[in-house]
């Protein structure tokens, strides 16, 4: 158990008096969630109507937004309030119509006298964290329960107080407001490509690896809340736990199965537009592979360049007629076609480089080329005279 207490639960945030319920609202957590949990649950609750909905909520914490998967379990326990025959005559003219209308009147008072139990049950399977990245989280955060029962008050519903209609009502709801949260999903997609935009783009220094890392994480998420949405569709609501026949409210838990596979197909193109996206990044990344070994392979031949063609000059005729640098007249004879030569080729090549050439990136080329003859002229004023 991670957190219990009584909450109203689907009243929206309106002050209509009408809309919500009261129920012992409980956060569990499990990893495993198959058919034998349900029917453990359904034994130790004792109640005598047990509905199960998808859950999908994405809510937002001080620490950053969390994606919460699993399931919302609905039991109801109590005979429920009663309502009076509308065929029933207002005046009784026999003595068989008094006795029916005695009968009724007690089997409401009877009624009204049993409360009605309503426990929902949050089970969390699995969290993921949008802090450092989007991640799943092994450890669950402080404040996570109030935020999802904070979040199970919409969609706002009338919900009625026979037990069945309750159920049947509380996990269409519930299925509802599961499929409502595949927006706040996309939102998140959206966030990703923009990012992966700005990447492209070069308008960012975020790590293609980093990136890699959160589409396959949200991939993750998704699946997991399409396997939720998928049982819960394929299994009626595990109103079979109860209910022989056609449960009660039929349009109602229709409705909700309806919920129930609109989500799978929805979340089933999420994913595969997340596969999409894992799929032109790792083209991507061999792409930035071969740009980093063609900036390579031109910093070398500017480098090459710059200081190859001075060098051979040198070569051929000696540098006994510069050396040593002890003068500015010898020094600019000897530097300027070396420090000329080198800031040409290293300037062409940030020219050719891949990519969207900064003027940063010429600033830091005329900065190392300056470097580099200050440290050639330190080196031949120090060179010993022939």
């Amino acid at each position: 158990m991670f957190h219990s207490g009584r909450r109203l639960l689907l009243a929206g945030s309106t002050a209509d008096a009408q809309r919500g319920v009261w129920a012992e609202a409980r956060c569990v957590v499990t990893t495993e969630l198959d058919e034998e949990s349900e029917l453990r649950a359904y034994a130790h609750s004792g109640s005598s109507v047990f509905l199960v909905a998808p859950l999908l909520r994405v809510v937002a914490l001080p620490q950053g937004r969390r994606v919460v998967v699993g399931r919302i379990r609905v039991s109801v326990k109590g005979a429920g309030s009663a309502t009076a025959n509308p065929t029933m005559r207002a005046t009784a003219e026999t003595t068989a119509d008094i006795a029916v209308e005695t009968a009724a009147k007690a089997a409401a008072k009877a009624a009204v006298e049993t409360p009605v139990e309503t426990t929902v049950d949050v089970v969390v399977q699995a969290v993921w964290a949008e802090n450092d990245g989007w991640h799943q989280e092994t450890e669950l955060p402080g404040g996570l329960a109030e935020a999802l029962f904070a979040a199970l008050a919409s969609p706002s519903h009338l919900v009625p107080d026979e037990p069945q209609a309750r159920a049947v009502v509380m996990a269409k709801a519930f299925a509802e407001g599961s499929r409502n949260e595949l927006a706040r999903l996309r939102a998140m997609r959206y966030e990703l490509e923009r990012r992966i935009a700005d990447l492209l783009a070069q308008r960012t220094t975020t790590t293609l690896r980093a990136v890699l890392a959160e589409v396959v994480e949200l991939s993750m998420a998704v699946s997991r809340a399409r396997d939720q949405a998928r049982e819960a569709g394929r299994s009626r609501l595990h109103s079979w736990l109860w209910s022989c026949g056609e449960p009660p409210m039929a349009p109602v838990h229709e409705a909700a199965l309806r919920h129930c596979r609109a989500m799978d197909t929805e979340l089933a193109e999420e994913d595969a537009r997340l596969h999409s996206l894992l799929s032109g990044l790792s083209t991507l990344a061999v792409a930035q592979d071969g740009e980093a070994q063609q900036r390579f392979n031109l910093a070398a031949a500017a480098v090459a360049a710059g200081l190859g063609l001075p060098a051979l000059i040198l070569a051929l005729y000696g540098a006994d007629a510069v050396l040593p640098l002890d003068s500015w007249a010898s020094a600019w004879r000897a530097l300027l076609p070396i420090g000329g030569t080198t800031l040409l080729a290293v300037l062409l090549a940030v020219r050719k480089m891949p990519g969207r050439a900064h003027p940063g990136h010429y600033a830091t080329a005329v900065v190392a080329v300056l470097a580099l003859v200050a440290i050639l002229f330190v080196a031949g004023a120090l060179a010993p005279a022939p």
